[in-house]
């Protein structure tokens, strides 16, 4: 499988390096925070890297990781988490239980697909049937975006709009945020700038 090539050792190792530097700890603290503040109850963080938003998550929530090396060193932490698997629509809930999380956290995950908005949509659908309330994409902004070959979709608010995606599969868009500086633009200048969006279940 390609994206299990492109997310193969050598990026665990750089993840993991990454997760245990003290200053860039500190920077991912305040990327990290934003997100918690939108988190109701349990949790799935997926895609969960090297567990810099999962080890803030309520105690129970769950990462979903694609690499193997990368869920090793989460259980060797004492994390929950399982080894994902890809679905029709590019992301596979299958394995969780309905009522059992409140919350579910999709973080610099969705620009590597290229049919991102077709895994918005499922992804959306599948919460709606596990009774998960809150859904929270994280993208990168432009400079990051252009910044990765592995990534295949460029996603902003443009996107979600021209593809019908703030109102769907019974969630709309209760929040958006650009960090640091809510403003578009600096994403095109800065590196590590990036979309926060939140997705409420209709009652």
């Amino acid at each position: 499988m390609r994206r299990k090539q492109e997310f193969g050792e050598d990026y665990a190792a750089s993840q993991i390096d990454r997760q245990r530097n003290p200053v860039r700890k500190l920077v991912k603290s305040f990327y990290v925070s934003r997100v918690l503040r939108h988190v109701d109850g349990l949790a799935v963080d997926v895609g969960c890297g090297a567990g810099q938003i999962l080890e803030r998550l309520p105690a129970g929530s769950l990462g979903i990781e694609i690499n193997p090396d990368l869920v090793k060193d989460l259980r060797r932490r004492g994390l929950r988490v399982m080894p994902a698997t890809e679905g029709h629509g590019g992301l596979d809930l299958s394995a969780l239980n309905p009522n059992e999380f409140s919350s579910l956290v999709l973080s610099h995950v969705l620009e590597h697909f290229d049919n991102a908005a077709q895994v918005v949509r499922t992804l959306l659908h599948d919460c709606s049937a596990l009774k998960i309330s809150t859904v929270i994409i994280v993208v990168p902004g432009d400079a990051g975006f252009r910044s990765d070959t592995t990534h295949k979709t460029f996603v902003n608010m443009e996107y979600l709009k021209c593809h019908d995606l703030v109102d769907c599969e019974g969630f709309q868009i209760s929040h958006c945020s650009y960090f640091p500086g809510n403003v578009q633009f600096i994403g095109k200048l800065f590196l590590y700038h990036e979309l926060m969006v939140v997705y409420k279940r209709a009652a």
